[in-house]
């Protein structure tokens, strides 16, 4: 990871694998993270795997802080209250995106 100079922000290079795959190809992964805010950033990432050409993607995301709260269904091992939480961030995500 590097902290971008003269602005907010940071760049990131990943090199790892799936490890509940064991026929996974290694992946690399370049991204870079802006904030715009204390409670909001924007930013992209790119995957790359090793001997697999086709794996070459790049997504584009808006990350949030997120909710003390919401700590507790995603450690937790009540699996309606985490299906809960992703589903009501997954409508945020959605208004946003079509926004």
């Amino acid at each position: 990871m590097k902290e971008r100079e003269g602005s907010s922000g940071l760049f990131y290079y990943w090199k790892g694998e799936r490890p509940l795959d064991a026929n996974a190809p290694q992946l690399d992964e370049t991204g870079e993270v802006r904030l715009e805010s204390a409670d909001r950033a924007s930013g992209y990432w790119t995957t790359r795997a090793d001997g697999d050409p086709n794996v070459n993607a790049r997504t584009s995301g808006i990350y949030w802080r997120a909710d003390p709260d919401d700590m507790s269904p995603i450690d937790g091992r009540d699996d309606r209250k985490r299906a809960a939480l992703i589903a009501e961030r997954l409508t945020r995500w959605k208004s946003v995106r079509s926004a």
